[in-house]
């Protein structure tokens, strides 16, 4: 369903599409609940990625609407950010209370810190290639930035803290790494004048992909 969505979305993008796009979502949350069912313990881990994973879904939902109601592109493009943003809380909550050891007190600062530098370093080189979130965008674009470098970093430092010998901890990592590609890409796609390529739009859809469908199959190995 992921690939009938993609392919669809690069050739004509319509209402149809957007269903391809929800059902294709649905499948990750399904993925995620189903794996939440059978694995038994680890309550708030599993509970936080499967609401990451809802509010990924509903994310996806609003974003599509971008593209049949033009008029109101800016508003659904905010709405579907605050539900990814709400995902990313979410799923660093998750990790953080599943993964910190207590007496690491550096481990609570360094992801945020991290997600700061990596931050500033994604702002200046998106105004050097000429992406511009405008003055309305901007306030919301940092803060959206800030939850999901939060979220990359922190499934990167509390992997580091068992010392990546924990596989559902590195796989989440890894899905969070595509999940900055993608949306670090879909920025270029939103907010860069000018047409992109299908390829282009169909690879970030790839990326964000792999990453919704990774983050909830490393619930198979908690």
């Amino acid at each position: 369903m992921s690939a009938v969505f993609i392919v669809s979305k690069v050739i004509n993008y319509s209402l149809k599409t957007i269903i391809f796009k929800t059902i294709a979502s649905l499948f990750f949350v399904a993925l995620g609940i189903y794996l939440c069912i059978i694995k038994p313990g680890h309550f708030y881990l599993r509970l936080f990625i499967v609401l990451g994973l809802v509010f990924g879904m509903l994310g996806d939902v609003l974003l599509g609407f971008k593209y049949i109601t033009t008029k109101t592109k800016k508003i659904w493009i905010l709405a579907g950010m605050y539900a990814f943003a709400i995902g990313h809380i979410c799923y660093l909550t998750g990790l953080f209370l599943e993964y910190y050891v207590p007496g690491n007190i550096l481990f609570i600062f360094l992801p945020f810190i991290t997600a700061i530098v990596i931050s500033t370093i994604y702002m200046f080189v998106s105004r050097k290639v000429g992406i511009n979130f405008g003055p309305k965008m901007l306030p919301f674009g940092l803060f959206y930035l800030m939850c999901l470098t939060s979220m990359v970093s922190t499934s990167f430092y509390m992997a580091l803290l068992h010392n990546f010998s924990i596989i559902q901890g590195v796989m989440f990592f890894v899905g969070a790494i595509f999940f900055m590609c993608s949306d670090f890409m879909l920025t270029g796609a939103y907010f860069k004048p000018g047409q992109r390529s299908k390829t282009y739009m169909g690879t970030y859809s790839v990326f964000y992909y792999l990453a919704q469908f990774i983050i909830a199959f490393s619930l198979f190995f908690i």
